[in-house]
């Protein structure tokens, strides 16, 4: 174990430290990062704070969920870019090429100053250059984690003030179900240590499905079991539609996946899209909203004292209904 001082907390005026397992065998712990150079990641830990770490950890949840529905579903694992920012993920794209990344960026362009970008593509100078031009001018990352930081590509990454933090760990290129967290997570209380067991559910979609619907809901679930509960993600084509989380209502949450792609100018878009709960609908209103809108399938869980009330609302519209029981696939993250 050794402490590593931070330059700050959560906000400025909180100290902060980070202590390392040294023991840790996870392929993607943070000792097991490096700069661009080589040198371990927290040798420049002086220059983080407390978000820079909790940002690259929830993106590192998403990328790592996403891919394990995928390979369970699709039996492959395409290449993905997922934005953080505020311990939540906002941008989430999978596709084929490194053209990811400039999709995950344009999708939240307004959300992308100080995020943290992670990805299973190499950053080459090359790429670093494109992303350089996606980004547009004065619109740095707070950091980026990927497979490969060739050195060169770093000084596309300058910023004025502050730094983009650079994590280079080839087990990035590794990732499927073996790649998600093994290890207790805990967390600190008053006076107290609470620890729990990582959650190992990952989903299997109807085998009916068609392909292209299979991977949406892939990428939607990943993102929605990294989000603070209680949340609905909506995805379409590959690119993240709408995350709404954090909300005390399901329905709220359902409004404001809405209100969000209506915002961004992506109603359209929620027409034959795949839409995620983290948890089962407690009250036909909030699937109401998503059913409206022509979602193509919703996935959720079961376990509520209103799921036939629930069901028989959703067989009066033409969506797939697809749940579990909640004691096997509940997902709620970041409590």
């Amino acid at each position: 174990m050794g402490t590593f001082a931070l330059n700050y907390g959560e906000n400025p005026q909180q100290g902060g430290f980070v202590t390392v397992d040294a023991g840790s065998q996870d392929p993607l712990a943070i000792t097991r990062f490096t700069t661009p150079e080589g040198t371990p990641a927290l040798n420049d830990a002086a220059s983080m704070s407390w978000s820079t770490l909790k940002e690259f950890d929830t993106s590192l949840e998403v990328i790592t969920r996403a891919a394990a529905a995928y390979e369970a579903n699709t039996g492959e694992i395409p290449k993905m870019a997922m934005l953080t920012t505020h311990g939540c993920p906002f941008s989430a794209v999978a596709g084929a090429s490194d053209s990811v990344i400039k999709l995950a960026i344009e999708n939240e362009f307004r959300s992308t100053f100080g995020s943290f970008l992670v990805t299973n593509v190499d950053i080459t100078e090359q790429t670093a250059y494109k992303i350089r031009q996606w980004m547009g001018q004065d619109r740095p990352f707070l950091g980026i984690a990927a497979p490969l930081i060739e050195p060169p590509a770093a000084a596309y990454f300058l910023r004025r003030k502050g730094k983009c933090h650079l994590l280079a760990n080839p087990e990035l290129r590794n990732l499927g179900r073996q790649a998600l967290r093994q290890e207790v997570m805990s967390h600190a209380i008053r006076g107290a240590t609470v620890s729990q067991q990582p959650n190992p559910f990952v989903p299997v979609f109807p085998p009916e499905w068609d392909a292209s619907l299979k991977s949406d809901m892939s990428l939607a679930w990943g993102v929605c079991a990294s989000s603070p509960s209680s949340c609905i993600t909506v995805v379409k084509d590959n690119m993240l539609v709408a995350n709404a989380s954090g909300h005390v209502q399901r329905v709220t949450a359902s409004e404001n996946a809405v209100l969000h792609a209506r915002l961004t100018k992506r109603t359209d878009m929620l027409k034959g899209a795949a839409a995620c709960s983290d948890s089962y609908f407690s009250f036909a209103d909030a699937f109401d909203h998503l059913a409206r809108r022509k979602i193509k399938a919703i996935f959720a869980t079961s376990g509520s004292v209103h799921d036939e009330t629930v069901r028989s609302h959703a067989e009066q519209f033409d969506v797939l209904f697809h749940t579990v029981p909640d004691s096997q696939g509940r997902i709620f993250y970041g409590h």
